[in-house]
């Protein structure tokens, strides 16, 4: 079965492009030209969502933050703002890339199967380590069989941090993992860093990540 993907996008010059384009690719497409359609489309069934920002009905944010609450299946933010107040808005809220128009095709159709590749062949198991315990299928972190709650942004932050338990990782290197090619400021690591501390202290008083001054962020425990 082809991996389907919904566009949510109000510009009909651009839906026909990308459709035609993605359909060539093999994908199977779906479009949405306003929030409110876009919404009641969206299913388990997609293996990528499309996202403009200033969608009529319910803007971008709005539909972001509603398929959060069941759904962990890549976003891409496809819009004309480039401010990095933007990016880091949606980011934090769980969007897996943000592209700006215009755009080349042939990258953001790379991003497209790079992130449904990602997606696919993401951790099955969950894996244990002390107190905290991961698993990627859910997505879903716990604190002594307690769950924090995460965001995507915040829980694949956690997950690259404990998979790299014992090295000290950089913001930039947590960007490039989590983010991919984002070109923002890097406190947006240190604001969900803050955030999933802030999490983990309502069920445990554990100290799961250190700060190593001037270095970036670690996990000890493995």
């Amino acid at each position: 079965m082809n991996d389907k993907i919904l566009i949510c996008e109000d510009e009909e010059n651009i839906v026909s492009f990308l459709k035609t384009e993605l359909e060539f690719e093999g994908f199977a497409v779906e479009v949405a030209q306003d929030g409110a359609e876009a919404m009641a489309k969206f299913s388990a069934e997609f293996s990528l969502v499309l996202l403009d920002i200033m969608l009529p009905e319910k803007n971008g944010l709005e539909c972001l933050r509603e398929i959060r609450k069941t759904s962990n299946v890549p976003v891409i933010i496809l819009t004309a703002r480039k401010e990095v107040y933007d990016k880091v808005a949606f980011l934090t809220a769980g969007a897996d890339d943000y592209v700006t128009k215009p755009f080349d095709t042939m990258e953001l159709i790379a991003r497209i199967k790079r992130h449904i590749l990602r997606q696919k062949t993401a951790a099955q198991s969950p894996v244990p380590s002390g107190d905290l315990y991961i698993n990627a299928d859910a997505y879903r972190a716990e604190i002594s069989g307690k769950d924090l709650h995460l965001t995507k942004t915040e829980f694949e932050i956690l997950r690259y941090l404990h998979n790299n338990s014992g090295k000290v990782k950089t913001r930039e290197e947590i960007i490039g993992a989590v983010f991919g090619d984002f070109y923002g400021e890097s406190n947006i690591v240190d604001a969900n860093v803050k955030n999933i501390r802030a999490k983990i202290a309502r069920v445990s008083q554990a100290q799961i990540i250190e700060t190593v001054r001037g270095k970036g962020y670690v996990i000890h425990h493995a």
